[in-house]
């Protein structure tokens, strides 16, 4: 009787550490999420895509009805033109604005009124008007930033920037550098990434961010960029199964350390703290990030 006892408090024991186990697991590789992702989903799913195109270098075709004829014109891609939060809601939500209804009637394909129809709920057209104005930056302005050369910065330079300042040094050596190609635009979260511990390439903006530089700090991050992986991350109790996924998935990152002089790898440091503080970029936070852009540059 005493010998059934042990075994059942023993398998007991061993089931609830593999309830645990489990349950950090799920919790750690449970994916995160912002409205660059999301929006960038819905907007695959919601076929903007397949009117609008992928770029402005991807027309579409469409008819308009002039004179009791049908005349072939192209669908306006989102980036045509700038947006503010207000209008890309308006277009999403309504199809088309009240002052330009007439019009759009006339054309053969018609902007589909996402909300006012119900196919899409306020927070997802929230998460498209994001996504679509922070595709919309870097077009508009993000590529006249790049091209800008970067001053001559010391390290001590860096720690005197104004938040403007900050952003558009930052955002400009992360488009020359390549950061967003990978981390996602405005650092929102980045693409798949095959054998990797969540499956995707992390953003600057969220739990994962500070998850992986020992909550932000600067020594951490600094190391991430110099040698393309962290130092705190492979240390300790699970220090060698975070190596196993950094050695096996299929995108690692570049250590930049031969690359970028100390000021330049100590503003990536401030500008990806920066970022994080801003968590995830809402329409308002990318129309706000725009106007300082366009007054900086």
């Amino acid at each position: 009787m005493k010998v059934n006892s042990a075994i059942s408090i023993f398998v007991g024991i061993v089931l609830g550490f593999g309830a645990l186990g489990l349950a950090f697991y799920f919790h750690e590789t449970h994916p995160e999420t912002s409205p660059y992702i999301r929006g960038a989903e819905l907007a695959h799913e919601a076929g903007c895509y397949t009117c609008h195109g992928t770029s402005v270098d991807d027309p579409r075709v469409n008819f308009r009805l002039r004179d009791s004829a049908w005349r072939s014109t192209e669908i306006a891609t989102m980036w045509e033109e700038e947006h503010s939060a207000s209008s890309m809601r308006t277009w999403v939500t309504h199809g088309v604005p009240e002052r330009k209804r007439q019009s759009h009637q006339q054309l053969l394909l018609q902007m589909p009124a996402y909300g006012d129809d119900g196919h899409l709920s306020p927070d997802e057209i929230e998460d498209v008007v994001a996504w679509a104005l922070i595709v919309g930056l870097r077009g508009f302005q993000g590529y006249d930033n790049r091209e800008e050369d970067m001053p001559e910065l010391s390290v001590a330079d860096v720690a005197e920037l104004e938040e403007a300042e900050l952003f558009m040094l930052g955002d400009r050596l992360s488009r020359q550098q390549g950061c967003y190609q990978c981390h996602g635009e405005l650092g929102q979260g980045g693409p798949g990434n095959l054998a990797s511990f969540k499956g995707y390439i992390p953003g600057f903006q969220g739990t994962d961010f500070l998850d992986l530089t020992n909550n932000g700090d600067p020594a951490e991050i600094r190391h991430w960029i110099e040698h393309g992986r962290g130092k705190a991350i492979e240390s300790g109790l699970l220090g060698g199964l975070a190596a196993g996924y950094f050695d096996r998935q299929a995108i690692p990152m570049p250590g930049y350390r031969e690359l970028l002089s100390d000021a330049e790898i100590e503003l990536l440091v401030a500008y990806l703290q920066w970022l994080n503080t801003r968590g995830p970029l809402s329409g308002e936070d990318v129309e706000a990030l725009a106007k300082s852009l366009d007054e900086s540059i």
